[in-house]
């Protein structure tokens, strides 16, 4: 297998790519716009082929990367409600095959109407639905109680030794696992629902700059 984590130096989100080598089949996870040509040049060093552009979520300051996937032919891969109309929407349980690989579906709305994360391996790709130690900044779009049962009641769930990837990373940490999150995580390990409703709310209500 072939595994980078692509960090994007202005808005600090990461984008992955994953690939069976022996396939010479990739897809790539969440990647911005300005990293199409490092994709493109990961993916012709490699000889491989994109097949998918998987994002976890979409919102207003997110662009679908329509350009990586015309270049390309890759399939461009959304979660249900996705502004992006020319993507291909997969729910909760479908499965992504690249090569020998398999991608699994998790949906996980809540940060966004629209989120999922992907199960590939050992390794979870959160985007913005579970952060390490910590979450993202609440959407005017946000449901906190479905957030809170995404990540309790189907992220939690897996294994302890799994491999979390966010979309973010936090407090410096860019990989964690699902036994630290749920042990320790102050927004979603550490409170109970109703606490992490009105802590949303109220974050919620708070002025920001985007």
């Amino acid at each position: 297998m072939y595994f980078r984590q692509l960090p994007h130096a202005h808005s600090g989100a990461f984008c992955y790519l994953l690939a069976d080598p022996c396939a010479q089949e990739a897809v790539v996870i969440d990647p911005h716009p300005d990293q199409a040509d490092l994709v493109l040049a990961i993916l012709q060093e490699r000889d491989l082929r994109l097949i998918h552009v998987l994002r976890t979520h979409l919102h207003d300051d997110h662009e679908p990367c329509g350009a990586l996937c015309d270049f390309t032919g890759a399939t461009r891969i959304a979660g249900p409600g996705s502004s992006d109309t020319k993507a291909c929407i997969v729910t909760h349980g479908d499965t992504l095959v690249f090569g020998c690989e398999v991608v699994r579906v998790l949906s996980t709305p809540g940060h966004t109407p629209d989120a999922v994360s992907y199960l590939w391996r050992d390794r979870l790709f959160s985007g913005d639905a579970l952060h390490p130690d910590g979450c993202p900044a609440p959407l005017t779009t946000t449901d906190p109680g479905q957030w809170y049962d995404s990540v309790t009641r189907r992220l939690f769930l897996l294994p302890d030794e799994t491999l979390v990837f966010p979309g973010h990373a936090s407090a410096g940490r860019t990989v964690s696992t699902i036994a630290e999150e749920r042990r320790r995580n102050p927004a979603f390990g550490a409170t109970s629902r109703d606490g992490f409703i009105t802590d949303t709310l109220a974050r919620t209500a708070i002025p920001r700059d985007f």
